[in-house]
């Protein structure tokens, strides 16, 4: 008997970030990241219900466009959010990695907007990634957000399959 082939993924989509205020999502996205935003539509009924498997679910959607990818930002209006307890370290946690050119000056940006860093850049020493420099900030939700500036000639995603 052979074995069954892995399934193709054809391209990636969309990253989905529930956010707790759509509007105050928005403005972070568009006004500090510089996102191009779509105006809200709201998806509720059975479809949707399914699709979540949560039952009696309203939820305002707006996209924001990043260059290379799109996040998804749902407002569930309907039932009520509830604040995620998830942490970096555990399973289901995840982020969003945008690369910037002046990683120091957009930290200033979000620190600046009221919006907190996680620590301090950090500049890989070293290695594939040399000069390489990356810190973790929070959205308006919690929703860790991983910024790096790459160095010319390295893409970090790449550094992995050399």
């Amino acid at each position: 008997m052979s074995p069954t082939p892995p399934v193709r993924v054809r391209n990636t989509g969309h990253t989905g970030i529930t956010v707790s205020d759509l509007d105050r999502s928005i403005r972070f996205y568009r006004d500090l990241l510089g996102c191009e935003v779509s105006a809200p539509v709201r998806a509720e009924g059975p479809f949707f219900e399914a699709v979540t498997g949560v039952p009696g679910c309203r939820i305002d959607v707006a996209f924001a466009r990043l260059p290379g990818h799109v996040i998804e930002l749902l407002c569930y209006r309907d039932p009520p959010s509830r604040p995620s307890t998830l942490k970096a370290c555990d399973p289901g946690f995840m982020h969003v990695c945008l690369k910037v050119d002046d990683l120091e000056q957009v930290v200033q940006q979000v620190r600046g907007a009221g919006f907190m860093a996680l620590g301090t850049v950090q500049r890989a020493e070293g290695g594939p990634a040399d000069g390489l420099k990356v810190v973790y900030v929070r959205d308006p939700d919690g929703v860790v957000l991983e910024l790096i500036e790459e160095p010319p000639g390295v893409v970090l995603e790449e550094v992995y399959f050399r």
